[in-house]
């Protein structure tokens, strides 16, 4: 039996699990080993920081309105951006036969500045808000609404709240006010819903009046019970999916949402605090309008209730279109100075300037405060500026905060930072090789590089690492089982290199799952594709990857043990024979296709596109496509959306057809060895950012390119002939008859499939085991713990496992989760059977020697 040590493990260590395993393997009955580890639980390593584990998200995907800030009522203040029908705010309607328009002559304030006018007409009308993808309804349930309002033109009577359902226009609860004065004032009433309401989000909340005369409504705002009962507080289903995941710190406000697409969008922290008719609201970046009702005292609050501490990003004069300021000018020492100030509020007395505006907020005491990032992923700025700016605030905050943490977003030179911020989004494939990215160094004289967001390895000169977001990115718009597996090995290999890793959090935290209304006009609720937890307006759950996380969050230890994992060679695979069915596709990019054949090597035509007749034969995945004059293209203007069609048996055929390209970012993509969604061959013409032509290879959505890049650029508007050539695995693509694309797919050894590492906990002495098996066999694995006298034969075992490619859902939130079961008959030395796709934690009461 021949294994596999890692370079660099203790020897002596190595024979005796070998010794052990042997002896294993002789007196028991099951499968040869295949992997082998061994811990040294008298030799404990570096300490697991014990704020080692955080979150993080920022506005995307409707993550704070429409998501974790409780607030039912979509456009509060009727500043969104479109218009429905006769120009009626973005979400709001008519109710009977009034007439609403919108006014600007006589505003609340000047964060208020637009009112909505409803004319009676004697009967009763009003004003509908469709909230979020619709409004949830729940049985014995109290709803706090409140609005400004003023009566005209000779209307005194009262104004009436509503919970309507769309089905039959049901009122599910009605109350009153007193009759409405003529001049603004702010009116809040409750709703209570009785015991036989239904549940349901198909639901709108109304505000009428009865007679003649005139209504104005600002500020109208509806919340439901809220998690510990606060006021205008948070959602209480995500706040106990985020209390599993046990945050020490969370990073805010995070993200692209620092920055803002211009200056006049950029986080402006003072805009975002007190009262809620003092918050004028700011476009965000990510394509829809942020009520700032979620601001600085929300996101402490979100601190205070889950027990985290604040890891506070600091604006730092660079915004997403390019634009910056630069170090010493004016600008810049503005936002040095509120970049002060903001520390002050967060973490001064109550006594001070902006404490004392906090605790007007409702936090009389402050909070702690260690780390502060100046900027955010300013490797983006291609000025050179950011050295500069760092340095400038650094200095100034170092000066004011001798005791804080300073954290660096890019390399810089001239100020030395407490950390760096490393970013990865990788596919699970490459993210589970990064497990041993931060290692230490075999040639510690090798340089660290930077490149796309991270670095290659462990800082020097003493300076630290935050891995402030990553995330393998497989499953839309939550991971799949791949990328969860993926993501455990990742952060592991964190928690074991915590000497130089000091911090982490998964990026995005949270996504709205509502898909595309077309009928109501919504698009969908999520702009990143692989988020970690997952909601709509009534119901929430958690992906794989956020259970793998609770897993190992949940199981830390205060230390790192040795271990040395051995595994078998690989005796080699299996060839792949490829076959599947063809397609096409878009990435944020309009694209139309026509004139689709596929023909056998011996000419018959295996498929030829009449679309009018066979477009019941096309199957879709990401989004939906619209076929219209013998052309079919995606719906969406920023889909991730293929259309597949064909026989799954197909090998080998050429496809032709005709392209064109009318807006977005990227260009073409025709499929080949297509058998669902997740596994598939593409030839992408025009990816990475229109550059280049190159095929890729995906697994259970693991999307990996392969075969060498040609530069290419798809122009818009005109027509493209593509013919793809697919004989076995040899691809030859053609554009307008010209060979673009010449490669063979050629799969790559497979890596190894288990990571495992050791942890200990003081408080009970236990030993906790932490092994993923991302292969597709199971693995009979050989434990064997030294420097221990006695292990208790019980023990617990935690397992997450299923179907790489298997997510989450609203219907199903618990199709992957993890199971618990007791651990018998462990001892010093005994074997566990990983399955296949698994993450396994094992904990272990010891007696150390």
């Amino acid at each position: 039996m021949c294994f596999l040590a890692k370079p660099g493990i203790d020897l002596v260590l190595w024979l005796i699990v070998v010794l052990a395993l042997n002896s294993a393997a002789i007196t028991e009955s099951r499968a040869d080993v295949s992997a082998a580890l061994g811990i040294d639980v008298s030799k404990p390593g570096v300490s697991i920081p014990p704020n080692f584990y955080g979150l993080m998200t920022e506005e995307i995907n409707h993550a704070y309105d429409g998501g974790l800030f409780a607030e039912l009522i979509q456009n509060r203040t009727f500043q969104d951006p479109g218009r429905n029908a006769n120009g009626v705010p973005a979400h709001w309607s008519a109710v009977g036969s009034g007439k609403l328009s919108t006014d600007k002559s006589d505003p609340v304030n000047a964060a208020l500045p637009i009112s909505l006018r409803l004319d009676l007409n004697g009967e009763e009308s009003g004003v509908a808000n469709d909230g979020y993808w619709g409004i949830p309804i729940r049985p014995d349930t109290t709803y706090i609404a409140s609005f400004y309002a003023k009566g005209g033109d000779g209307f005194t009577g009262p104004v009436t709240a509503s919970l309507l359902t769309d089905d039959g226009n049901i009122t599910v609860v009605r109350t009153s006010t007193q009759p409405i004065s003529a001049k603004w004032k702010k009116y809040t009433i409750t709703l209570k819903t009785g015991h036989d309401a239904p549940t349901t989000a198909k639901a709108r909340f109304v505000l009428s009046g009865r007679g003649a005369g005139s209504l104005w409504f600002s500020l109208v705002s509806l919340f439901p019970p809220t998690y510990r009962n606060t006021s205008n507080g948070l959602r209480a289903d995500l706040m106990q999916l985020m209390a599993e995941l046990r945050p020490k710190f969370i990073r805010l406000p995070g993200g692209n949402y620092l920055e803002g697409g211009n200056f006049n969008d950029r986080f402006n922290w003072k805009k975002m605090i007190g009262p809620a008719d003092q918050r004028p609201g700011h476009m965000g970046c990510w394509g829809y309008r942020s009520s700032d009702g979620f601001g600085m005292p929300e996101y402490l609050l979100w601190c205070k209730q889950l027990g985290a501490e604040p890891v506070l990003a600091l604006f730092a004069g660079y915004v997403l279109n390019g634009e910056h300021v630069n170090a010493g000018s004016p600008e810049m020492a503005v936002y040095t100075q509120e970049a002060l100030e903001q520390i002050e509020y967060v973490s001064g007395p109550a006594t001070s300037k902006w404490g004392k505006m906090r605790a007007a907020d409702g936090f009389v005491e402050p909070f702690p405060l260690h780390y502060v990032e100046i900027g955010n992923e300013d490797w983006f700025d291609r000025s050179g500026s950011y050295d500069g700016r760092f340095t400038e605030m650094a200095k100034a905050i170092r000066a004011r905060y001798p005791n804080l943490k300073i954290i660096a977003s890019a390399p810089v030179k001239s100020f030395k930072p407490d950390m760096y911020d490393d970013h990865y989004y990788r596919s699970p494939s490459q993210l589970f090789q990064m497990a041993t990215l931060y290692d230490m160094p075999t040639d510690p004289t090798a340089p660290v590089t930077f490149a796309g967001g991270g670095s290659s390895g462990r800082q020097p000169d003493g300076i630290k690492t935050f891995v402030g977001e990553w995330a393998a990115q497989a499953g839309s718009p939550t991971p799949n089982l791949s990328s969860a597996l993926a993501d455990a090995a990742f952060v592991m290999g964190l928690e074991k290199n915590s000497d130089a890793v000091l911090m982490e959090c998964y990026a995005p935290l949270l996504v709205n799952v509502s898909p595309e209304d077309p009928l109501k006009r919504y698009p969908r609720g999520w702009q990143w594709n692989t988020n970690l937890i997952g909601y709509d307006a009534l119901r929430s759950f958690g992906s794989p990857s956020y259970y793998a996380q609770v897993m190992l969050r949940q199981n830390k230890g205060d230390m790192v043990l040795p271990a040395s994992l051995g595994i078998l060679p690989s005796t080699g695979q299996k060839a792949e024979t490829l076959h599947g069915s063809i397609g096409v596709g878009s990435w944020h990019t309009q694209v139309e296709y026509k004139d689709i054949t596929v023909t056998a090597p011996d000419g018959r035509k295996l498929f030829a596109a009449d679309l009018s007749k066979n477009a019941d034969r096309w199957a879709f995945t990401g989004g939906n496509w619209r076929i219209s004059e013998n052309v079919i293209s995606p719906v969406g203007p920023n889909a991730e959306t293929w259309a597949f069609v064909g026989e799954k048996s197909w090998t080998e055929y050429t496809i032709s057809l005709k392209a064109r390209k009318t807006g977005g970012r990227e260009g073409f993509i025709v499929m080949m060895h297509a058998l669902d969604g997740d596994n598939y061959q593409w030839w992408n013409i025009g990816g990475w950012g229109n550059t280049l032509a190159r095929c890729e290879v995906a697994k259970n959505g693991d999307r990996v390119p392969y075969g060498v890049g040609k530069p290419f650029v798809v122009e818009t508007g005109r027509w493209y002939d593509l013919r793809l050539e697919v004989t076995g695995n040899h691809i030859k693509g053609y554009v307008d008859n010209k060979l673009v694309t010449d490669t063979t797919y050629e799969p790559q050894p497979t890596a190894a499939s288990v990571f495992a590492t050791a942890t200990y906990s003081k408080a009970d002495r236990t030993v906790i085991v932490k092994a993923v098996n991302a292969g597709a066999e199971s693995v009979d694995m050989a434990i064997d713990l030294r420097g221990i006298s006695r292990v208790e034969p019980n023990g617990t075992a935690i397992v997450l496992t299923g179907e790489p490619g298997s997510v989450n859902s609203l219907d199903e939130p618990l199709k992957v989760a993890p199971k618990q079961e007791t651990l018998s008959g462990a001892a010093s030395s005994f074997h566990r059977t990983l399955p296949a796709h698994s993450l396994t934690i094992l904990r272990l009461k010891t007696s150390t020697r």
